[in-house]
């Protein structure tokens, strides 16, 4: 059972440097393994593509159940092993191997170049996309080889030290689980899309964490109790947090964005449906008018409409009815008062009743002395003392 992690790192030499020091067996690949340091430097020097990542540290430890740290046969076994895993990952890249037996666990490390020897271009990716691809490979040759495969543990975000489990075993919680649940309450909250904010609020629940080079370090406030979130586990790494803080940043513009265009649409909208109201507001008053003068045509008007016209609307004959009511009070009002007035002035009907009437026959003559008299005479001025008033 094999368990592997791998990390980018900006200093090929330093790496090693430190696989160097304590290995019990090396080897390489695509590379002589005396001579690693410089000929990972020949390949950057030859491509032109230096950058800032040199190469990437990776490790695969096995089991003690399987593999005797002292026994030299399963040293090399653990190397071949090794050695077939990197070569079917990165079959075109540079790979210095370095076995340790220090711990309980032969493991080896693994410097790999960053650069493909076939096309000169670097590696590109995340170190999550090649852990994937790293395990994958690595149960292939543990199958092949006969070794049994690593279970994925439901815990493995997590790096729990033997007193650790020995104290969660008796139900006993450490101050690193302490620092762990503050953390995780921090990052259940979606508010949280920076580092300053998410300083200040583990500082409310008692811990204060800062920048440690590539590292976060949380303690625990009032205490020494501090650790490094690499020893935490894998969603406590400085590279896990800040990859999701940058992650809920973009998506925060991306909502806003959304809104903003949104509510553009909706205003666009509203604008267009009042202008819509206010030209079916004048189209009803042009309606209207064209009915009043309908209204106002003549009989005579009416009778000359041509028969494909339509007839007229109810609504227009009950206005012509409600018209019609309301006028004939007025009629027979005045009718009653001319009768009032002719029963006031018989004199005047009497006068006109005594007038001589006119002998037809006599309507032809000509009588001088009338004409004469409806003839007007001209002033005499002569018994006037001077000009009227």
């Amino acid at each position: 059972m094999a368990t592997t992690h791998i990390k980018r790192s900006t200093s090929a030499s330093r790496l090693v440097n430190y696989a160097e020091k304590r290995a019990v067996k090396k080897d390489g690949f695509n590379l002589d393994i005396q001579y690693a340091k410089s000929e990972l430097k020949q390949v950057r020097d030859v491509y032109g593509n230096p950058g800032k990542t040199q190469a990437y540290a990776s490790r695969i430890a096995f089991s003690p159940l399987e593999f005797n740290p002292q026994d030299p046969h399963d040293q090399a076994t653990v190397l071949a092993v090794a050695k077939a895993v990197y070569a079917q990952a990165y079959p075109n890249q540079q790979v210095a191997l370095y076995e340790h037996a220090d711990t309980d666990s032969l493991h080896v490390h693994a410097v790999i170049g960053a650069i493909n020897l076939e096309t000169g271009q670097k590696m590109h990716g995340n170190w999550h996309q090649y852990r994937d691809h790293l395990v994958q490979i690595t149960d292939q040759v543990c199958r092949e080889q006969g070794l049994m495969v690593t279970k994925p543990d439901p815990n493995r975000h997590e790096k729990r030290t033997m007193a650790e489990i020995k104290l969660r075993a008796k139900h006993q919680p450490t101050w690193k689980d302490q620092i762990r649940q503050a953390v995780d309450h921090t990052m259940q909250n979606p508010l949280i899309r920076d580092f300053q904010a998410f300083q200040d609020d583990l500082k409310q629940q008692a811990v204060k964490v800062w920048e440690r080079g590539k590292n976060l370090t949380y303690q625990l406030l009032g205490t020494n109790y501090k650790s490094r979130g690499t020893k935490l586990g894998l969603d406590y790494e400085k590279e896990t947090i800040f990859n999701e803080l940058a992650s809920r940043q973009t998506q925060s513009r991306t909502n806003q964005q959304t809104q903003r265009t949104i509510k553009a649409t909706v205003n666009s909208a509203r604008t267009n449906f009042n202008r819509t109201e206010e030209l079916s507001g004048h189209s009803d008053s042009a309606a209207s008018h064209s009915q009043n003068v309908v209204g106002s045509t003549t009989p005579a008007d009416r009778t000359d409409r041509p028969t494909g016209q339509p007839p007229v609307s109810d609504d227009l004959k009950q206005l012509r009815r409600q018209q019609q009511q309301l006028t004939s009070p007025i009629k027979t009002d005045l009718t009653k008062r001319l009768r009032g007035l002719s029963k006031t002035n018989p004199t005047d009907q009497s006068a006109k009743s005594d007038r001589p009437q006119t002998d037809p026959s006599r309507t032809g003559q000509k009588h001088p002395d009338r004409q004469s008299a409806q003839q007007p005479s001209e002033p005499n001025h002569s018994s006037n003392d001077g000009p009227n008033r």
